[in-house]
């Protein structure tokens, strides 16, 4: 402190020291001191059963809390946090077990993270107590650390990539979802794929039936017919939209999380040979990004008659093929209920912002102030009571859907056992050159497809090592 400093806080402490010389001390009795207000650093607080929640109260558990009034940084790295490991769970689990774990503040470059801390805002220790209004029956039953807020960047693992690390067992309460709408947003891009109405793969057949009439004559000239070679080429379609509720982790040792969702497919537009559509298939895209629309050749397919009516039969008996038949028409109302199955080690990157809580109880405790659906079942559970924004949920990879085709098949077998495809192609039906048919448009609205996926990495999962220099941990 600077001399002049120095001189100045003497003064006013001697001065202050000699106002209250002359004034002197005043007594207060208790009631006096009950109505005068002040601010502690440290504070305890006691919440009787009576007070609590249902579940509290029934369980006569009462809380306890030394809490300070205080703002605190805090910059740390966990290389294991493993709690709650064996005993009940068996030998080698853990109520939580992460690797590498680090809290800073959310910065996103190592040297800011490493020069920066997060901010706890009200830290506290609460104890629950059983039965605490009985001296011989008193008990611990639950103990937390916990703060009114947190606010910084947690982040498990070291890196992004398809090999699950970081969180390895969690058991816990936590909201994800994409911003403050509650709901969890993504934008999934498929692979392109060739040749999809015959054979088998491992997903199932892959064929379409189907009833084809010729010439205008309806059934007078009706042939049943079965894909056997062939088919329509479907390429890359890329930021399809989709939406779903916040994804809840709210469960014991939990090691993966689903997600499920429903996503709308572009309508898929077939030309025939003479259509001028590229073999491979396009994409139309709107001013968004976001696909409205596929066009793809319709063939070239093979396709072999079960079965014959009337005048069709003179021209394609039971058992004749055509080898070249191109398709027209349109596929529309496609969705699919997308289940994702992912690894929480596939999680890396979790803006805190949001009061949170690591616990140990012996029973299940539903400890004060956090959600109505967050009760810390027995053994470790960390907590946080916001919502976490990670943004829109973007798969790195191009997802395979080749399972949506013996769905497709089966689907548009069913359209056209109903409604008929038509072909006025007489040429074709002699064999003199490609058969063109028309297949109408196949509304696939009431018969949405599954589509299971695991494990994809996604964007915005990476992070900055919390390190200075070029470590991913330290």
């Amino acid at each position: 402190m600077k001399k002049s400093a120095l001189i100045i806080a003497l003064s006013a402490l001697s001065l202050t020291s000699f106002v209250y010389a002359n004034e002197g001390l005043v007594s207060l009795d208790d009631q006096e001191l009950s109505s005068i207000d002040g601010a502690a650093l440290i504070n305890l607080s006691v919440v009787d059963p009576e007070n609590t929640n249902a579940l509290m109260k029934a369980a006569n558990v009462g809380f306890y809390k030394l809490g300070m009034d205080a703002e605190m940084d805090i910059n740390v790295n966990v290389k294991s946090l493993r709690l709650g490991c064996g005993g009940v769970n068996g030998a080698g689990a853990c109520d939580i077990d992460i690797d590498n774990l680090s809290l800073s503040g959310q910065s996103s470059s190592s040297d800011g993270r490493a020069s920066s801390s997060a901010k706890l805002t009200n830290p506290f220790i609460e104890l629950a107590i059983k039965n605490p209004k009985s001296a011989s029956q008193r008990e611990v039953v639950g103990f937390r650390l916990s703060a009114d807020k947190v606010v910084g960047l947690l982040t498990t693992g070291t890196e992004n990539t398809s090999k699950p690390n970081g969180i390895n067992n969690l058991s816990g309460y936590m909201k994800v979802q994409s911003d403050s709408s509650g709901m969890i947003k993504g934008l999934a891009s498929t692979a392109g794929t060739r040749y999809n109405l015959y054979g088998s793969n491992q997903y199932g057949n892959l064929s379409v039936t189907g009833r084809l009439q010729a010439l205008g004559l309806g059934g007078l000239a009706e042939v049943d017919f079965k894909t056997t070679a062939g088919g329509f080429n479907i390429p890359n379609i890329e930021r399809n939209p989709f939406t779903t509720p916040a994804i809840v982790v709210n469960g014991t040792r939990m090691k993966d999380v689903t997600l499920v969702s429903q996503v709308k497919v572009p309508d898929i537009l077939l030309g025939d040979d003479k259509s001028g559509y590229p073999a491979a298939g396009t994409v139309s895209y709107n001013a968004n990004g976001n696909p409205t629309g596929v066009t793809a050749l319709g063939g070239k397919v093979t396709a072999t008659v079960t079965g014959c009516d009337w005048l069709a039969c003179l021209l394609a008996p039971t058992g004749s093929k055509f080898e070249n038949v191109y398709m027209s028409g349109k596929i529309t109302g496609i969705t699919a209920d997308l289940t994702l199955k992912q690894s929480l080690g596939l999680i890396h990157n979790l803006p805190i912002n949001s009061a949170m809580s690591l616990s140990l109880q012996k029973q299940a405790i539903k400890w004060l102030g956090t959600n109505d659906d967050d009760i810390a079942q027995t053994g470790w559970w960390l907590s946080a009571k916001d919502p976490v924004n990670i943004g829109e949920v973007i798969p790195q990879d191009l997802i395979n859907i080749e399972q949506f085709f013996p769905q497709i098949g089966t689907a548009v077998s069913a359209y056209l056992n109903t409604n008929p495809a038509k072909t006025s192609d007489l040429g074709g039906l002699l064999k003199i050159g490609a058969l063109t048919a028309n297949i109408g448009n196949v509304d696939l609205s009431k018969s949405p497809l599954k589509l299971n996926v695991e494990n994809l990495i996604l964007n915005g999962q990476g992070f900055a090592p919390n390190c200075f220099g070029g470590l991913k941990f330290c």
